[in-house]
């Protein structure tokens, strides 16, 4: 969890999540100039009276004016008006770095002239956690050590280790920097070390910075050296190792008005699997490729039809303001892969690609989304391999505190050549009251029910919630579903906004309704960060 959120409880409330609503939408005009004020964690009154509020502050690097400004892509003299104003505002808010950011036009002295107030307030992005576990006869610990906004640019370091008692070990560092030589360009280096092997991965990624942003890029570098795990019973029933190293990149060009876009896109791929032989009890019936080879070319075209965003509160976090967007998403992409296997021989096979997303809000304070998801890859005419997935949701605001919500999720795959694909479910996917991976399939149904009640308790910073839940599962291999398996429970969330802006710390407790043969149907606690399910996924 975020660095001193329990010493959270010793400091004052800075600030509130501001009105979600834009100013009047009838400034607009050539820009003369922009203002940015920028503020730490806590104001200095809070600072001078507060010792621990200092601490906070002098654990955290503020951040940079010109960090904003990178993110600006209009210049003094050109047209703005709130619609961009507003865009701006979501950019910043997005990054991560802020409690609360507002973005207001103004009039300037001459007549057809605005100027822009930009006003932030950082959050606290240092963060620390570990912990430890005892289960089945295996002592488990680990920590992770991060800070999200080194030197005051908005850069990203992480290092985490964990481990336990059979000799299973795994650690890592990455560093992001947000704006690589001052440019909207983005680089992600990662290296890692484990039982199983060395890991190392680069990305290079010049994304879509706002509306109208006419072209995106990328591309990545990454080796890894892993074992991929099946389960039975919540246990690991087999494990294959795998090196891959694989280097890919895109090109992405868009056109049309900014609520009505095309795009169109170019990827091409290279990726090697080296496989080892299978372990465990289920190895010796697990079907391993042989080392494969596999060259990808694909071109996509997609379609943004945006209709609204909506700032609320309450969804999905507490006290800060959360950007939706309203509109529809469709892409679609066909390719061709080139597949080399040992033992095999190679073959070109066509793929296709599918998304579909919806969202929209068809009564006032209900917000709806859906989803759809599907891949094939074709041998000979035949389906090789393919995954398909379908959500939904549903938020209401039935009450100026209470919000009910709604989640189903629909998964399956089936793959013939490759490493087969397996779907779990319990309580790290969903499932609460049921241990991790308990239940195995190619086919996976989640529902989730929550009542979600924000109480308006404040604590000095901390911001607490209710919820009451029930969850249902089914899961099976090719059409046949095991199931239902339902839990009741209730929760507690806890958030802070000067202290992690929109993330929600999740303590659940749930008692299972389906009895599993060796497993206790009793109370079961989870703790951890981020809701189960949210707008958008």
């Amino acid at each position: 969890m975020r660095c001193l959120l329990s010493a959270a409880l010793l400091l004052p409330i800075a600030l509130r999540a501001q009105d979600a609503t834009t100013s009047g939408a009838s400034v607009q005009g050539r820009l003369r100039e922009v203002r940015i004020a920028a503020a730490d964690i806590f104001d200095a009154d809070t600072a001078a009276k507060r010792p621990l509020a200092a601490l906070v502050n002098g654990l955290h690097w503020q951040t940079r004016e010109d960090v904003v400004r990178i993110e600006m892509w209009f210049r003094p003299g050109d047209f703005v008006d709130e619609r961009l104003a507003a865009e701006f505002e979501r950019n910043l808010r997005a990054l991560g770095l802020f409690a609360t950011v507002n973005v207001r036009l103004v009039p300037a002295p001459v007549a057809g002239e605005v100027d822009m107030e930009v006003e932030t307030r950082d959050r606290l992005t240092l963060s620390f956690g570990g912990g430890g576990s005892y289960v089945g006869g295996v002592t488990g610990y680990g920590f992770a050590l991060g800070e999200s906004n080194l030197f005051g640019l908005g850069d990203r370091i992480n290092a985490s280790f964990r481990g336990n008692s059979e000799d299973e070990w795994r650690g890592g560092v990455a560093y992001t920097d947000l704006h690589v030589f001052d440019s909207w360009h983005t680089a992600t280096l990662r290296l890692g070390r484990s039982d199983d092997g060395d890991s190392f991965g680069f990305e290079l990624l010049r994304p879509f910075k706002h509306l109208a942003d006419p072209r995106s890029h990328g591309g990545t570098l990454a080796y890894d050296e892993t074992e991929v795990d099946y389960f039975r019973a919540g246990e690991t029933a087999a494990e294959v190792p795998v090196d891959r190293a694989a280097i890919d990149g895109f090109l992405r060009w868009g056109t049309g008005p900014v609520h009505d876009r095309r795009f169109l896109g170019l990827s091409l791929g290279y990726e090697r699997l080296d496989y080892g032989l299978a372990t465990g009890p289920l190895g010796p019936s697990l079907r391993v490729p042989g080392d494969t080879r596999n060259l990808r070319v694909g071109l996509t075209g997609s379609w943004q039809l945006v209709s609204a965003f909506r700032k609320v509160e309450g969804i999905d976090t507490l006290g800060f303001v959360q950007d939706l967007r309203l509109g529809l998403d469709a892409s679609a992409t066909i390719g061709v892969r080139w597949r080399d296997e040992v033992g095999v021989g190679d073959a070109l096979q066509p793929e296709f690609r599918l998304r579909l997303g919806w969202a929209a809000e068809p009564l006032p304070d209900l917000f709806t989304d859906v989803d759809a998801r599907t891949t094939l890859r074709l041998d000979g005419g035949a389906a090789v391999g393919w995954t398909a997935a379908l959500g939904a949701r549903a938020f209401a605001a039935v009450a100026e505190l209470h919000t009910l919500c709604a989640n189903v999720a629909y998964e399956a795959v089936d793959e013939q050549q490759d490493l087969p694909l397996e779907l779990t479910l319990g309580e790290d996917n969903g499932l609460r009251g049921y241990p991790a991976r308990e239940f195995v399939g190619t086919r996976r149904l989640r529902t989730n029910l929550e009542h979600r009640f924000d109480t308006d308790v404040q604590i000095l910073t901390l911001h607490f919630g209710l919820v009451a839940f029930f969850d249902a599962g089914w899961v099976g291999f090719g059409n046949d579903l095991d199931g239902p398996y339902r839990s009741v429970g209730v929760g507690l969330r806890v958030g802070s906004v000067p202290l992690a802006g929109g993330t929600v710390l999740r303590i659940d407790l749930a008692k299972p309704l389906d009895d599993v043969p060796g497993e206790s149907d009793g109370w079961s606690l989870s703790v951890s960060v981020g809701q189960v399910f949210g707008f958008g996924g």
